[in-house]
């Protein structure tokens, strides 16, 4: 190993610290992704909804003034099978669920913010006895929180890592920094001087 890269070398507590931000920001992208997918499968399942029910009127509007036999075996099954459409959107709460996920990145977001303010301390000279004292703090949020949390699938995981590794959900660049900061607080070429 270079004298460089031994000297940027993180400690053993940085390393630690390191180790539970990124944990921290995988799992709260995770329930943002799940929140995210719940809310879209209730939209989806709801115009499902609604579609059969016009359907289905429709069939049993043209039954009784149509005294047509076809429209009210059509309008019967299609009445059956918006009542198992109705019966599964009650039975799974999906709002519900996914309400819960975003509690739970809401809380995640500030213990994640937390860990990052750590690290930027430790690397800032900051006394490690209150960096540990406040880690500890946060391991035990952590857990809490975690012991709460619903269940999170392949899917949003999968999601939350392409998120972080590919899209860069998580960061900025200087460019876009500097379009959110007002012209003082700007690093780039139109800074403000």
């Amino acid at each position: 190993m270079t004298a460089t890269a031994e000297k940027n070398k993180p400690k053993p507590l940085e390393s630690q610290l390191r180790e539970m931000y990124g944990r921290v920001a995988y799992t709260h992208k995770t329930h943002m992704k799940m929140a995210d997918a719940l809310i879209e499968r209730y939209h989806f399942v709801k115009k499902i909804e609604i579609w059969l029910s016009a359907v289905t009127s429709s069939a049993l509007v043209l039954a009784v003034f149509g005294d047509s036999h076809c429209g009210t075996i059509v309008g019967a099954i299609l009445s059956t099978i918006l009542l198992g459409v109705v019966l599964y959107v009650k039975e799974e709460n999906m709002g519900a669920e996914a309400q819960r996920h975003t509690e739970t990145a809401a809380k995640l977001w500030g213990l994640r913010e937390g860990m990052l303010s750590l690290i930027t301390d430790m690397r800032g000279g900051c006394d490690e006895v209150q960096i540990r004292v406040r880690r500890d703090e946060i391991n035990g949020q952590l857990e809490v929180i975690y012991k709460a949390a619903p269940r999170t699938d392949g899917k949003a995981y999968a999601a939350a890592q392409n998120a972080l590794k590919n899209a860069e959900e998580l960061y900025f660049s200087d460019d876009e920094l500097d379009h959110l900061l007002p012209p003082a607080l700007r690093v780039g070429s139109d800074k403000v001087a």
